[in-house]
């Protein structure tokens, strides 16, 4: 294989050549309807993805942001009989994460307290999440990171038994599952985002929110459209965060493939893995027992010299990137918010993650110049 070859992290124009069709239908319509806003393509979206998740409800948001703020705000308005939390009132989540898991705690009027993670999963540890926990914890936001389930059974037990929300921040993990449930279905409410890159990813921003209960599904409504509960008369300060049409009809059509591209995916990781585990100087990631994983990003440790490896692969054509180089806790947004630990696993993964290709139409014989190249680099 060529060394000009150029392999992307994420390769959207093969998807597209091969959704081509089916977007075109979905976008045909809607431009038919000239419904853009909530019009019938968001509704259609929203019930497909309660079915598939399991809930009883599904809101179109305008991205995975906002699904995690208006989550937080909603539950705000039935735990705290107003609109925003206080300040004392701690939210517990993991210190590896995108940033807008902690901001949309803050923008909620919460504090965000962050915990370390298992250096395996990258998940948040539920052992350092317990010891977090105090008189002014009011929830959690696990993160799935990377596409794998947190330990959903153990964090749903320890917020069940100090009467605690969880809200799922499973932007990165649309397909995925823990004990045969789907994720965003464990908590009070899953926050879901479309951006371009992920599983189910839309022509733009695009968000979602799942719940089993009414009241906050109502509430998110309400949220998501300026705090109208009736039109021109806004009962909260709320939000125009709506998913048009347009994104929905995009999520539409891709919606059928989920289940095939994720499966795609889980057998790029394995072929991945097969050729990767030959070296003691790395490691792949792992699939707890009871795991689904569904692959968002391939995300390997490199116990050292990552950095020249990265120069190395880059020079190869192979699209390479560290997610995420830098906790939550190192960052002068999240200044004022509460630490809770020494963050050891978290540092270690920093300095040692590495995320490779991953994408539905990632063929075989590239996932083996991939792998092949990173075992090169180390036998050099």
């Amino acid at each position: 294989m060529s060394k000009s070859l150029i392999i992307p992290l994420v390769d959207l124009h093969r998807e597209y050549r091969f959704l081509k069709k089916d977007i075109g239908r979905r976008l045909k319509s809607c431009f038919k309807s000239q419904q853009w806003i909530l019009g019938k393509e968001v509704a259609a979206f929203e019930r497909r993805i309660s079915g598939y998740i399991g809930t009883k409800e599904a809101i179109g948001v305008a991205s995975g942001t906002d699904a995690l703020l208006l989550s937080l705000r909603a539950l705000a308005m039935r735990q705290k009989k107003g609109s925003f939390f206080r300040e004392k009132d701690e939210v517990i989540t993991t210190a590896f994460s995108f940033v807008a898991t902690a901001e949309s705690i803050i923008r909620s009027g919460a504090k965000p307290v962050f915990v370390d993670i298992d250096p395996h999963t990258f998940n948040i540890d539920p052992k350092e999440l317990k010891k977090a926990i105090t008189r002014n914890t009011v929830g959690i936001i696990p993160v799935h990171l990377y596409g794998l389930a947190c330990q959903m059974n153990t964090i749903s037990r320890i917020a069940r038994s100090h009467n605690l929300f969880i809200v799922e921040d499973v932007a990165q993990a649309l397909g995925g599952s823990c004990d045969s449930r789907k994720l965003g279905a464990w908590g009070d409410c899953g926050a879901f985002s479309f951006f371009p890159s992920k599983n189910l990813g839309a022509f733009g921003d695009g968000g979602l929110v799942t719940t089993n209960d009414s009241k906050l599904a109502s509430s998110i409504r309400i949220l998501r459209d300026h705090g109208q509960s009736k039109a021109y008369d806004a009962s909260c300060v709320g939000y125009n965060s709506r998913l048009d049409s347009l994104q929905a009809a995009v999520l539409l059509a891709k919606a059928p493939y989920l289940d095939k591209f994720n499966r795609l995916r889980r057998k790029a990781a394995k072929e991945y893995k097969d050729i990767l585990k030959k070296s003691s100087r790395l490691e792949v990631p792992c699939e707890p027992k009871g795991s689904y994983h569904v692959y968002s990003l391939y995300t390997i440790k490199v116990k050292d010299m990552r950095e020249e490896l990265i120069k190395y692969l880059k020079g190869k054509g192979i699209g390479v990137r560290a997610y995420y180089p830098k906790a939550l806790t190192q960052m002068q947004a999240f200044k004022l918010a509460k630490p809770k630990g020494d963050f050891k696993a978290t540092k270690e993964v920093i300095s040692k993650i590495l995320s490779l290709p991953m994408y539905p139409f990632l063929e075989k014989s590239k996932v083996r110049y991939i792998a092949n190249n990173v075992l090169n680099f180390f036998n050099k």
